[in-house]
């Protein structure tokens, strides 16, 4: 069994979208925390016409 989850999330280019993107980024942190999930890292990309933001989360229940 792994210990981390990567999730991602894409967006492309739209007024606002890098806020959108972030708003998104925030409730999947939120709602995985409250699983009991805990946050490794987040990062956020461009690449091409998309905006990209990767979350690395560690398992509920694994050391």
């Amino acid at each position: 069994m792994k210990a981390v989850e990567i999730f991602k999330i894409r967006k492309s280019f739209s007024p606002n979208s890098s806020e959108t993107i972030k708003t998104e980024a925030e409730d999947l942190i939120n709602e995985k925390h409250y699983k009991g999930y805990r946050l490794v890292s987040a990062s956020f990309t461009v690449e091409g016409r998309y905006f990209y933001a990767f979350i690395t989360m560690k398992k509920p229940n694994t050391y």
